[in-house]
């Protein structure tokens, strides 16, 4: 009888754990793994949530599941454990208890449980007034769809990717948008600053967004605590989602002596440092950070997920004794959006860096495009570009190959 191959888990199914198990079973085909998810589908493109208006005849349901399936997910090597949480880890006894009152024991584990969004209500409660959502799965948008297809108000807490996306998605589908930000001047003031913030905060008011920020966005902001609504008025509540950030899923790791303080702490090799065969990758990974010696990174971005994966597996399948090429990470940050037909192109590090420099264009003209660099004591650390066009998307692509050839 042919000697069978070792038996990994996954847990998580998102795109940072698929890319795991493909990376590598590229390597050695007879390793057997099991992915975990909590949700009932397999990997679907999660970026993809925000960014397409579906018909307003018929349910977006079906549409919106096949628009953003990962194609080429099949692998008789892979066992999906969908609907299935894992509730506790013993690193040590390489063994996970999982919510349908079952153990899986393990030769390897890849960590890529993700993130959860950040809440200051209890999601899905009764209130007088909203109802009150979050969206980071697929179920979630489908309910949200719905709800933007009846063309109801809809208000967003939070000015961050997630946020700015949905407004505009719920622009284009015809709902009077609000949006809160109690702790910046505008969008995306964390990362490219407060005069680029205020900037895209006007692009979004002059597309009909009512935009409020400190003060009056408090006051406008919804606990969710107000009294259940009666059946009669249920029909006049409007749409409430917060979108205010998110915490890594890392509670079912408690108690085996890992640093969990912002995610799972790793090495260059998306190891877990105190536990031998244990590797994590995606939103959940804090890794040392390739553009700032001597600090760690969480990225919770698509590619970040995709190469933190991808090397993950690789790793793995070197710990196991296969052959396989381990580079230590060298992740590249780049992300890109579009906001009412804005494209927003950010790479590198703008945070980080401590002064910016205009190169083409105006900050009250973003629909002819704005070039922007940002230094750090006068060496470009990022670059960031918005246009309704390309006009300068030439210059943007030289700049970035000169940051990653820094």
């Amino acid at each position: 009888m042919p000697e069978r191959g070792p038996l990994i888990g996954v847990v998580g199914a998102g795109i940072a754990g698929l890319r795991a198990a493909n990376a590598l079973l590229k390597r050695k085909d007879d390793a057997r793994v099991v992915i975990f998810g909590d949700e009932n589908h397999r990997t679907y493109n999660r970026p993809g949530l925000t960014k397409k208006r579906y018909p307003n005849s018929g349910s977006p349901k079906s549409e919106l599941a096949e628009n953003l399936k990962i194609k080429e997910v099949e692998n008789d090597s892979v066992t999906w454990r969908l609907d299935t949480r894992v509730e506790e880890a013993d690193l040590s006894g390489k063994v996970l208890r999982l919510s349908t009152r079952g153990t899986f024991e393990y030769d390897g584990l890849v960590i890529a449980s993700g993130v959860r969004p950040r809440t200051s209500a209890e999601v899905g409660r009764e209130c007088a007034f909203h109802t009150h959502r979050t969206l980071r799965g697929l179920d979630d948008a489908q309910y949200i769809h719905d709800e933007l297809r009846a063309s109801k108000k809809v208000t967003i807490a939070g000015a961050g990717f997630v946020a700015c996306e949905l407004a505009s998605l719920a622009g284009e589908y015809g709902c009077e948008v609000s949006v809160l930000e109690t702790r910046r001047s505008g969008p995306f003031e964390s990362m490219l600053g407060r005069n680029i913030s205020q900037a895209l905060r006007r692009w979004l008011v002059q597309h009909g967004v009512t935009f409020l920020t400190g003060d009056s966005a408090r006051q406008s902001m919804c606990s969710g605590s107000s009294e259940a609504l009666n059946p009669e008025s249920s029909s006049d509540r409007s749409l409430y989602v917060e979108a205010i950030g998110s915490v890594p899923n890392v509670e079912w790791l408690c108690g085996n002596g890992l640093d969990l303080s912002d995610g799972v702490r790793v090495d260059e090799y998306m190891r877990v440092p105190e536990r031998e065969g244990v590797f994590a990758a995606g939103d959940v990974a804090r890794y040392p950070d390739p553009w700032a010696t001597g600090s760690l990174t969480r990225m919770e971005f698509w590619k970040n997920a995709v190469e933190t994966g991808e090397l993950a597996g690789r790793s793995l399948a070197s710990a196991l004794g296969y052959e396989s090429e381990v580079s230590q990470i060298k992740y590249f940050p780049s992300m890109s959006t579009e906001v009412f037909g804005l494209r927003i192109q950010i790479a590198g590090d703008p945070k980080a860096c401590d002064s910016m420099e205009i190169v083409r264009g105006d900050l009250d003209r973003l629909d002819q495009g704005v070039l922007v660099k940002f230094l750090r004591e006068d060496v470009v650390g990022g670059v960031a570009y918005m246009d309704e066009g390309a006009r300068y998307n030439r210059l943007y692509i030289e700049l970035v190959k000169a940051l990653k050839a820094r």
